[in-house]
């Protein structure tokens, strides 16, 4: 084993200072291209999942308000609660109490009626259905992601923390 002697000339302490500063340099730049590849993929997909969220929740808000606006319709997005076509009972002329007024007729089938596709179909209560999860889905994949983001951040500010305390004591052997 060779022994290390006890002191150095000025020529090899900058030598040894060079080598410092260059491992630092390069140590830095690695642990820079090392965030910039965890954040700069995150920071996309958080982007591209805001947006998804943003355009359901227009979806959203647009079947909602063409919801409210039906002048029968109910303001519940519920299936349930709908009001229901078939319910209308059909008025004859040949009831006793009738006769002799004219009497408006109800139709369960409305497909012949200007309000044809007023009431909400199956397909788009099974739409916004669809559209609500998805939203939650995206809400709690947006927060895991988040989450991640500042746990890096944390473990990128202890490195940096780290990477000055071993530089103030590299730099004060000298």
């Amino acid at each position: 084993m060779k022994s290390q002697p006890d002191s150095y000339t000025r020529v090899e302490i900058d030598q040894l200072v060079k080598g410092i500063y260059r491992t630092l340099e390069t140590t830095e730049e690695r642990l820079d291209r090392r965030c910039d590849d965890i954040y700069f993929p995150m920071d996309l997909t958080m982007s591209s999942l805001t947006s998804q969220i943003e355009a359901i929740q227009r979806e959203i808000v647009e079947i909602q308000k063409y919801i409210a606006r039906r002048p029968e319709g109910s303001a519940s997005i519920d299936k349930r609660n709908n009001k229901s076509t078939d319910s209308h009972r059909r008025t004859s002329v040949d009831e006793a109490t009738n006769r002799g007024r004219l009497v408006p007729k109800a139709k369960s089938d409305m497909s012949d009626t200007y309000n044809h596709g007023e009431e909400i179909s199956a397909e788009t209560y099974t739409t916004l259905m669809r559209h609500q999860f998805n939203l939650e889905s995206l809400g709690d994949r947006l927060q895991k992601i988040e989450n991640t983001t500042a746990s890096m951040k944390d473990k990128c500010r202890r490195g940096d923390e780290a990477m000055r305390d071993c530089t103030g004591t590299w730099c004060k052997c000298g």
